[in-house]
């Protein structure tokens, strides 16, 4: 417990004008000292009387401090207004609250409530010297108080001297006998300055004292985890279980010490008992779930007790769609894609959601089912009309289908929605791939250029853009300063270097285009029959032409048209 937690205890014992549990505001009635017969020297009385009624009775800490005022203005040595008005003002500005507190103490310097309260807003307002200072004189006027001990040790702590807080508590115990507030503190300092088998003596005689808290058993069972000494801990673990069989403390612990330990089957058999406890949050079970699954071979290795968890979430929460779609992404990873597509498709039945409908599109893509992804595209936009990306998807979907017009009026519909120029861009990028499909060329390029008027800097416009231009021998420059603008936005794309490079070798820069299609060849892992032709073309137009055999024959060997291969070869025969 390091600084400012250990200071969080301030807050203990404050004034009912400075607590959270204030009573409704409400409008106070409108009396004068005179009403009640106050004048000259009992004026402050009445006032430090209405000052208490206004923030006791009608919850109004603010107007409270404004009649302390008045309390002070009659009488400027009235110390309990001055004590009273920091107590309204601490928990909401302390340092407001402040001066008054100081004041208050210089009036009355015996009064150990006053000394208290200056305590707590020194340590509030990080004056931590003048806070140690006043908590010494405390423990020192009032040594059967033990909140001033845990103060002062706390300050110590702060201020980077654990042992002399140790120290300290040691000697309230002697003086006030074993407190388990006072006895905890000195067992996280004990840890925190690793004196292992001091702290296991404390946490022993904190259970002996007070044995029917699982906490105390669980921190000497980590006392114990932590030495090396694991029968010990383990015992201590299933004593603090035994106290409490439902603490997501004790198991969340437990879980964490059998992870550390490799102790697969007490790990998840704990895991399963965390997951049935109602006060451990559900997306607290899906992270941790979600953890295990990113781990391949644990989760190959434990299938079935992950198969428990995934269930046991499903029983629990059967209307959450979270859980839903962490279920399905389990049976995805077990191989089972279709009972996945069930579980999607029964949710949407019941339900609309747009996320529940992608992953439904995405799967039956995934199984290869266009007919099925354009009935639910169809569906989804019935619900979501307006969501450009779904337009998309249909749209994408209908050209597989070859099913152009329709495609270009989803794509249409899409740029009625498409919420920002990146967005549209895509789009235009789309319908520019989709013309030039059709050998449509000036239609395509014309959209490439709106896509790159709507975002210059949409990379795969530029490649494509770049790519056709260069194999079309048309504005080779043009396509020259795409070709490079698509490499800069997204380095190390082999196919975004393949079209950089051939725009190179259509302008007769070989040297160029070969170490850019190096770089683009050493990146591949598509194994691209493309890119080894293209590499063969430039390396024999810069007259190597056994080099140049080799990548046409990875080409031929990599699916290329081998009449075209022929070709090639007929050019170095004989050279």
């Amino acid at each position: 417990m390091r600084g400012k937690k250990a200071l969080c205890i301030i807050l203990t014992g404050m004034s009912v004008l400075s607590c959270g549990l204030r009573p409704q505001k409400s409008a106070s009635p409108r009396f004068t000292p005179q009403d009640a017969g106050y004048t000259g020297k009992l004026l402050p009385t009445f006032y430090y009387t209405e000052g208490m009624k206004r923030g006791m009775l009608y919850g109004d800490p603010e107007g409270a401090v404004k009649i302390f005022d008045k309390a002070i203005a009659a009488d400027s040595t009235h110390a309990p207004s001055y004590y009273e008005a920091a107590n309204a003002l601490i928990g909401t500005d302390p340092a407001r609250a402040l001066p008054y507190s100081q004041k208050a103490n210089r009036l009355d310097t015996a009064n150990l409530w006053y000394q208290s309260q200056l305590g707590r807003l020194m340590v509030i307002n990080k004056e931590f010297g003048k806070a140690q200072d006043i908590y010494e004189r405390l423990t020192r006027e009032a040594p059967r108080n033990p909140e001033n001990y845990r103060m002062l040790a706390a300050l110590y702590e702060q201020n980077g001297q654990p042992f002399t807080a140790i120290s300290l508590l040691d000697s309230a115990e002697n003086r006030l006998g074993r407190m388990e507030e006072l006895a905890g503190f000195k067992l996280q300092l004990l840890i925190q300055v690793k004196l292992y088998d001091k702290a296991i003596a404390e946490s022993k005689a904190l259970i002996r004292d007070f044995p029917y808290k699982e906490e105390n058993y669980l921190v000497l069972a980590e006392l114990y985890a932590a030495t090396g000494k694991d029968s010990l801990a383990r015992v201590c673990y299933d004593e603090a279980l035994a106290l409490n069989p439902t603490s997501a403390n004790v198991l969340g612990a437990m879980n964490d010490y059998y992870k550390k330990k490799g102790d697969d089957i007490n790990f998840m058999a704990t895991a399963r008992q965390l997951f049935n406890l109602d006060d451990v949050p559900a997306e607290t079970k899906i992270a941790f779930f979600e953890e295990l699954i990113r781990d391949i071979p644990f989760y190959r290795d434990h299938y079935f007790q992950m198969n428990d968890l995934a269930s046991t979430l499903l029983i629990k929460y059967p209307k959450d769609y979270r859980v839903l779609k962490l279920y399905a992404n389990h049976l995805i990873a077990s191989g089972s894609t279709e009972e996945a597509l069930k579980l999607y498709k029964t949710f949407v039945a019941d339900s609309v959601s747009l996320d529940a409908y992608n992953n439904i599109l995405d799967i039956e893509a995934y199984l290869q089912r266009p007919d099925s992804v354009s009935k639910y595209a169809t569906e989804a936009l019935a619900h979501f009309p307006r969501n450009a990306e779904l337009h998309i998807r249909h749209g994408s979907i209908l050209a597989f289908l070859k099913r152009e017009r329709e495609a270009l009026d989803s794509y249409r519909n899409a740029l009625k929605y498409a919420g920002s120029d990146s967005l549209r861009s895509v789009v235009y990028g789309i319908m520019g791939d989709a013309f030039h499909q059709k050998n449509q060329t000036n239609k395509s390029y014309a959209y490439y250029e709106k896509a790159l008027r709507a975002d210059s800097s949409n990379a795969m416009v530029l490649n494509n853009y770049s790519y056709f231009l260069s194999t079309s021998d048309r504005e080779l420059e043009k396509a020259l300063k795409m070709g490079r603008r698509a490499t800069e936005l997204s380095p190390g794309n082999p196919t975004y270097l393949d079209t950089y490079a051939w725009a190179c070798y259509k302008l007769g820069q070989y040297a160029e285009a070969k170490k850019v299609m190096q770089q683009a060849i050493s990146l591949d892992r598509s194994n691209s029959a493309e890119l080894s032709l293209h590499y063969g073309d430039i390396l024999y137009r810069l007259n190597d032409y056994f080099m140049a055999s080799v990548y046409w024959k990875k080409a031929l060997e990599r699916g290329y048209d081998a009449e075209e291969i022929a070709e090639r070869f007929k050019l170095i025969k004989g050279k």
